[in-house]
């Protein structure tokens, strides 16, 4: 079985995890490394890790907290504690913890034997993120991504459309389709991105997806962006 494919963040003005990229390498995991925000977003694109493994340090950086937000919401990740054991292997040495769920896995970890119980755990469980949360008043609501039919652009806002109610998040759309990193989500203009799954019909002559009862146009930039998505037989 494949190990897991790694994105590890390693800034230069970080020593967390020095020499742990090397360990993991020789056994046997596929890493990338990163050390700036525009290299990191960059590299998860087009990487596509199963896990981000990320220095606890960096969370007091401000340059980095839009990157953060965008990895978590697409992959699963693991922090670095600052005073993290880069040593060799104890075969013998218990993990600092087992990991039995997602947030589990964002407690920082500190000695090479947690780190790689938690990537196997990842491996061989899949864990990932079909859903997040947007704040409503003074609640986490969860939205997962099946759910959703269209997003749409309003103002500083965009607009979430699932099937009985909207939800408004300020983000654009192209920090939205970073976070949802979902193949089934297509932009069909510059105000609208959509949901593959819920489309209804494509009126080709209209240039319109018919999605949740309503009419999305499509501009003539992204026309042959939706249709290299779509199965035609």
């Amino acid at each position: 079985m494949s190990k897991t494919k790694i994105l590890f963040v390693t800034p230069s003005s970080t020593k967390a995890g020095h020499g742990v990229s090397q360990v993991l390498e020789d056994l046997g995991y596929e890493v990338s490394n990163a050390s700036t925000p525009e290299e990191t977003v960059l590299t998860a694109m087009e990487l596509d890790p199963q896990v981000v493994i990320w220095p606890d340090a960096l969370n007091e950086e401000s340059s980095w907290t839009r990157v953060k937000s965008i990895l978590e919401a697409r992959n699963p990740m693991i922090s670095l504690a600052n005073d993290f054991n880069a040593a060799a292997i104890d075969e013998g040495e218990s993990a600092d913890n087992k990991v039995e769920s997602k947030s589990a896995i964002e407690v920082p970890t500190s000695t090479m034997n947690a780190l790689v119980e938690q990537l196997e755990h990842i491996g061989s469980n899949g864990i990932g993120n079909p859903q997040f949360y947007t704040k409503v008043g003074n609640k986490l609501r969860r939205i997962r991504l099946s759910e959703i039919r269209y997003i749409q652009v309003e103002g500083k806002y965009s607009a979430i459309q699932l099937e009985s109610r909207q939800y408004h998040v300020k983000a654009s759309l192209k920090d939205l389709l970073l976070i949802l990193a979902s193949e089934e989500f297509v932009r069909v203009s510059r105000n609208f991105v959509v949901n593959l799954n819920h489309i209804n019909h494509i009126d080709i002559y209209q240039s319109t997806v018919h999605v949740a009862g309503e009419d999305v146009p499509v501009s003539r930039t992204y026309k042959d962006n939706l249709m290299k998505n779509v199965r035609l037989l």
